[in-house]
């Protein structure tokens, strides 16, 4: 059992829904322990054609916890250094798995809930969600991988936009971007994903799991350095009192 996630199966696709919906399921502590594990049971399972990640409610996902960010501004260095690059990695294991994953962006999806994102082989989002990799509007270096995943899929550009104002950008900029492959009616957004979904589980099991490890392979080639680098400079982000000055700000207005 989940208390942050919930699994859910349909002949051979399942769901995996972040669901901590009145936090607009930001990252917890709890859903970094069960996410690997809800990885783990996904991946065992030899029927498992394709996975679809999404949010409960009318976030995708938030990114951060404000509360836990808050908290370790006041850790010293080499704890947080060590925390983020397992925090992080706990949430990109979904690029382990050894199906092809399609997330199915159903409302914001901010810092490292995009990323999250991007570590999915699919993108499809909601009109009207909104997409950013906002970790400099609270004075953050990126990290979940941004640094290299955003790159990865819109080029360094694009990415260097991003990553350097920290906007937040509509799902149809995203998708002239390629950050998704389509934008569509919210209320046509599940279906959207599932029939893609539907139609990679018709295809060959072997074939589909073989071209799913080489474009885990080819996305995860330099992440692993990324990730280091991230973890570290993330442990001098925490430490300032830009970083400080903001979350209390943002948590005063909450």
């Amino acid at each position: 059992m989940y208390q942050t996630l919930r699994i859910e199966k349909a002949g051979r696709v399942a769901t995996l829904t972040m669901n901590a919906p009145e936090r607009r399921n930001a990252m917890s502590q709890e859903m970094a322990l069960e996410f690997p594990r809800a990885i783990s049971e996904l991946s065992d399972d030899q029927d498992l054609q394709v996975v679809v990640l999404t949010g409960a409610g009318k976030s995708f996902c938030a990114g951060g916890d404000l509360d836990d960010l808050l908290e370790q501004t006041t850790w010293p260095p080499e704890r947080i250094r060590r925390h983020m690059g397992e925090f992080y990695r706990a949430f990109l294991s979904i690029i382990d798995l050894p199906v092809p994953t399609i997330a199915a962006i159903n409302g914001a999806a901010i810092g490292a809930g995009l990323a999250v994102a991007l570590g999915c082989d699919l993108r499809y989002a909601a009109e009207g969600a909104k997409l950013g990799a906002t970790y400099i509007n609270i004075g953050l270096f990126p990290g979940m991988g941004a640094t290299h995943l955003l790159p990865y899929h819109v080029g360094h550009a694009a990415a260097a936009e991003l990553v350097l104002t920290g906007r937040v950008i509509t799902a149809q900029e995203a998708a002239t971007l390629g950050l998704v492959n389509r934008a569509v009616a919210p209320e046509e957004l599940e279906e959207t994903a599932f029939t893609v979904a539907r139609e990679i589980a018709s295809k060959s099991p072997s074939a589909v799991r073989a071209m799913k490890d080489v474009l885990r392979r080819r996305m995860a080639d330099g992440l692993e350095r990324a990730l280091d680098v991230e973890a570290l400079a993330q442990s001098i982000s925490f430490r300032s009192d830009e970083m400080r000055g903001i979350l209390e700000g943002l948590r005063r207005r909450t």
